[in-house]
């Protein structure tokens, strides 16, 4: 049986995945609705970072790469999504709602991030990692003081979202 050994390369990649996954499952319950959805966007992000790894000049921080990867392969991945269209048996107009409590703060949250664009979104979440202007300039390629206009407008969006959703 042959054996396969992994290169420095390869184990330093492993590695800074390992480290950041986090990262990458952010992006992925932002931009997927189903877990299979989720798993889906998490392998095409890992590919994608692997097929860019060996361009990666470490000028930047880890992170602010994988950060810019991750957001690009999600809102790329939006824009070829088709909506299927199907449509409703009988007994799908006869099945009961699903019962649900208030939601919590996670949960209002996230529904409040759902409504924003793919943009707007991809902001907030470098908004919620306390990424600087400057950082959030490198991932996104907008300038500092764009940033602070949109970020400030997408501040005022959620907190709208979030007061006009139900609380505990």
């Amino acid at each position: 049986m042959a054996e396969t050994s992994i290169t420095s390369g390869e184990s330093e990649f492993i590695s800074l995945l390992e480290a950041n996954q986090g990262i990458v499952h952010k992006v992925c319950r932002l931009y997927a609705q189903s877990a299979e959805e989720r798993r889906d966007l998490f392998q095409d992000i890992t590919m994608q970072l692997w097929r860019a790894w060996p361009n990666f000049r470490r000028g930047s921080k880890p992170s602010t790469w994988m950060y810019r990867i991750a957001l690009n392969v999600a809102i790329s991945g939006l824009r070829r999504q088709r909506v299927p269209t199907e449509t409703l048996s009988e007994a799908q107009h006869h099945l009961p709602a699903p019962e649900t409590g208030p939601p919590d703060d996670v949960t209002r949250l996230y529904a409040a991030l759902d409504s924003l664009s793919p943009v707007e979104k991809s902001l907030a979440l470098l908004m919620l990692e306390d990424y600087s202007y400057e950082e959030m300039a490198q991932i996104t390629g907008l300038t500092t003081d764009h940033l602070r206009v949109k970020t400030h407008r997408i501040r005022e969006k959620l907190r709208t979202l979030i007061q006009r959703q139900p609380t505990l």
